[in-house]
């Protein structure tokens, strides 16, 4: 389509269809009004006189693009779709400089009414001191800032109304740091551009970010479920990175340390030719390779992890931006090599390991004592000559997962792993190099205590060896413990070898005491 000059003064554009301009002016008294199934793509510059409107709308499932090159001045209209109060959503401000005071008044009788504070709105962003979500009074002059995300839900589902700047220049949030155990490092963020971006472009400022824990180097998305459900998080990463986030998206990133900044790269704007949505469950085409969904059902209450495996970037040990660790759920796996203990969402492993032999994947779960609990297979997307066997090692029963389910009651709580593996082939441990496996031995840094998590086959010993392989401290370990916790405040800091040995078990772990 050919470009153009454009210049609205006492009219209106309606724009329904994609537009391309080189400059673009709204004088005043003109309108222009981009309808959710349009975008307008302006090569040059934009400007919008006092008294003139430029209108971006959306729908729940069509966000309309504005994608300017070069500046920007004046300010805009976005009216962003955000889900009821019953689903609820997490947005961010597509155009920025507005206080939420004004937010408010522009948006009169369309926010619901707070859960946390009924005299406030449904409308804030999450605290990480606190662990829980703000919301805001209708007065509240706090400005709403471009790249940071809100919870926000409306009376019965609908628009609201941002006036503000358009940004067309890298945006950068800070990254918060909290002290609540389990949300410290939960930065709420949103996309804070009038276009859609990349998700592979925002994957790619988590790649190797010094302040993101590269084990949750992934996109968190609300999905609209329920509050309570575990599964609440719909995780993006590189295996979905063609999708495109929507203006105001606002979704979870993962820090692993107090200061940073998140930067939204200008680079990564996109305008979308067909519909796209938010992160809404059940409303994004999704494509995999070989995979299988690992269910924990346990009542009502369904919690699931997904394994996938693939030719490149796939591996037994940690693959940045595919792997992410879970949020909160029930059941999650560890990685099958070099695991930091982390519970993962998703775990990428090569095409080869659908056959390979030699490995085991812990699983971790949380069931309360008592409790009737149910793993099955769900999704299940691998060539027919694929068995995976789930190994109860405290019972000693294999069980062909692929095909069956297998129900269980713990007599003591689970939590952690040590009791569940995922392998490929029936039968116990056979070898040392194969067992080992199955066992994590990690150092606490704030705590300084060393964990040692798995199934031991025996009793066992643990030697902490220094750099040149002397032998500082000696602990026993039980085999009837499936963790144990080791205070080692008194060792010195410094670089040490943990030395795991047994009859039917070796493994040594490079530690950093500090």
């Amino acid at each position: 389509m050919k470009k153009y000059i454009l210049q609205l003064s006492t009219f209106t554009a309606i724009l329904s269809l994609p537009a391309f301009a080189q400059d673009l002016k709204v004088a005043s008294a003109g309108q222009m009004y981009i309808a959710p199934t349009a975008f307008v793509h302006a090569s040059s510059n934009v400007s919008v006189d006092a008294d003139g409107e430029l209108i971006m709308d959306s729908m729940s499932n069509d966000f309309s693009d504005f994608f300017i090159v070069g500046t920007s001045t004046g300010d805009v209209e976005y009216r962003r779709f955000t889900e009821s109060s019953a689903t609820r959503d997490l947005v961010s401000p597509p155009v920025g400089g507005q206080t939420f005071a004004d937010f408010a008044v522009a948006n009169d009788g369309q926010i619901a009414t707070g859960t946390i504070n009924t005299s406030n709105l449904m409308y804030g962003p999450f605290d990480t001191a606190s662990g829980s979500y703000v919301e805001y009074a209708s007065g509240d002059t706090t400005p709403l800032v471009s790249g940071k995300g809100y919870r926000a839900g409306t009376t019965s589902g609908g628009t609201l109304r941002y006036e503000g700047s358009v940004s067309t220049i890298d945006t950068g949030v800070a990254l918060a740091y909290g002290s609540t155990a389990g949300y410290k490092y939960t930065n709420l963020v949103g996309n804070p551009f009038t276009t859609h971006v990349s998700a592979a472009d925002i994957l790619a400022v988590l790649d190797g970010h010094s302040h993101i824990d590269q084990n949750y180097a992934a996109l968190y998305g609300w999905n609209g479920t329920a509050t309570n459900d575990p599964n609440t998080w719909r995780v993006i990463n590189s295996l979905s990175s063609t999708e495109l986030i929507t203006p105001g998206q606002g979704f979870i990133v993962i820090s692993s340390a107090a200061g940073g900044t998140f930067t939204f790269p200008k680079s990564s704007r996109r305008v979308a030719a067909d519909p796209t949505d938010d992160f809404i469950a059940g409303r994004q085409p999704t494509t995999t390779p070989s995979s299988f969904k690992l269910k924990l059902t346990k009542g009502s209450n369904v919690s699931e992890t997904s394994l996938y495996f693939i030719d490149q970037n796939g591996s037994r040990g940690l693959d940045v931006t595919y792997d992410a660790g879970t949020l909160g759920s029930d059941i999650g796996t560890h990685l099958a090599e070099d695991s930091q203990g982390v519970n993962m969402a998703i775990q990428v492993l090569s095409t080869d390991d659908l056959t390979a032999t030699d490995y085991s994947i812990p699983l971790e779960l949380n069931v309360a004592a008592g409790q009737q609990a149910t793993l099955s297979v769900s999704d299940l997307n691998v060539p027919s000559e694929t068995e995976f066997y789930l190994e109860d090692a405290l019972l000693n029963i294999q069980t062909l997962i692929t095909s069956n389910d297998y129900t269980f009651t713990p007599s003591t709580s689970l939590s952690g792993i040590g009791r569940f593996y995922l392998r490929t082939t029936s039968g116990t441990f056979s070898s040392p190099s194969t067992a080992l496996d199955s066992v994590e031995i990690l150092f606490l840094t704030t705590t300084k205590k060393l964990i040692v998590q798995g199934q031991l086959r025996s009793h066992t010993v643990l030697n902490l060896h220094d750099i040149s392989g002397r032998i500082i401290e000696t602990y026993e370990l039980e085999a009837s413990q499936t963790k144990h916790v080791i205070d080692v405040s008194g060792v010195s800091s410094g670089v040490y070898l943990a030395n795991l040995n047994n009859k039917n078990q070796s493994k040594i772990t490079k530690l950093i005491v500090n």
